[in-house]
């Protein structure tokens, strides 16, 4: 599971020099066993590849584990360049509310938040901005920020994480060079980024919705094809009818379920926002802890990008 530090009303100037991470990485080289001419064993280096290997701070050669291989071309961005990010946020007023690793350490975030960032508030329903800034090891993510909106009744979240929304951006490569001040003049642009989302909320919320829809547009999100399945009875073979794979039908059973009781979908009525918000809860809170631990439900994971998918159908319904 991630580890995850929350931050307890420390003066911002004790956040300023603190360790948020206690290793980064290191690269090694990787080598093949190969047996001599006098017919000893040796090793010969691997070469186009490297590894990537957990470093802990305070015992440089006390290496941990094997991250994940990549070609020689790859650059690792160190966990201290999320923490020098961090804090240049902290000095700008933001507080550091959050931080965590997932996928067995390949994935590293850190959140913050800034009573200046704009919240949007309606029936009942508060949408409140984090800025989420990450890194992976295992060439997944980019060296990235973005901002991830968080419904406080129902804890939904959402990634704006389309190629608009993301703030900044660094690629894993020897020719890439984090620089703060650009990183600073991105954030300026995360008001905007917010405010353009709050309009769609806004717009979803006021779009009716016929429940009659639901699983149509649920098995879009999920990908589900109705096709002839193949089984068996008394050890005899025979085929389907046209039907959904047991896998969809038990999440079209729980997306229904979210639809009709998760929290706040009464006072939300028959909107396309109502829609929407079944999707993230069940996004978020209908989930394994195996699908939790390797990020399924942010960035680029599965579940993430089902979340974006049914952003993009409840907008098609936007009418005007």
């Amino acid at each position: 599971m991630p580890v995850f530090l929350v931050d307890n009303d420390t003066l911002k100037e004790e956040r300023l020099n603190e360790n948020i991470f206690t290793h980064d990485v290191a690269p090694v080289r990787l080598y093949r066993e190969t047996m001599n001419d006098d017919g000893s064993m040796g090793f010969s280096p691997i070469h186009g590849f490297h590894a990537i290997e957990r470093a802990e701070r305070n015992n440089p050669n006390d290496n941990g584990d094997v991250v994940y291989v990549h070609p020689s071309s790859y650059c690792p961005i160190q966990l201290e360049k999320l923490e020098e990010i961090a804090h240049e946020l902290v000095k700008c007023g933001y507080t550091i509310t959050g931080s965590g690793e997932l996928k067995n350490n390949k994935l590293a975030f850190i959140e913050l938040e800034n009573e200046e960032l704009p919240s949007l508030s309606f029936d009942g329903t508060e949408l409140n901005p984090k800025m989420w800034i990450g890194t992976s090891h295992d060439g997944s993510v980019a060296l990235k920020s973005t901002i991830k909106i968080v419904d406080t009744w129902c804890a939904n979240t959402f990634m704006l994480n389309s190629a608009s929304d993301v703030l900044f951006k660094a690629k894993h490569t020897r020719n890439s060079v984090v620089k703060i001040q650009d990183y600073r003049l991105q954030i300026r642009l995360a008001n905007d980024t917010i405010l353009e989302y709050y309009d769609l909320v806004n717009r979803l919320q006021d779009t009716e919705w016929h429940e009659m829809r639901n699983k149509k547009e649920f098995a879009n999100v999920l990908g589900a094809i109705q096709k002839p399945r193949k089984r068996k009875k008394d050890g005899k073979a025979y085929w389907t009818g046209a039907q959904y794979s047991g896998k969809h039908n038990n999440q079209l059973a729980d997306l229904d379920w979210a639809y009709f009781n998760s929290p706040g979908q009464e006072e939300r009525g028959d909107t396309a926002w109502r829609w929407f918000s079944s999707i993230t809860y069940w996004a978020d809170n209908m989930i394994s802890d195996r699908e939790l631990e390797s990020g399924s439900n942010i960035l680029n994971g599965t579940r993430a990008r089902q979340k974006a998918k049914a952003f993009e159908i409840a907008k098609n319904y936007i009418v005007g």
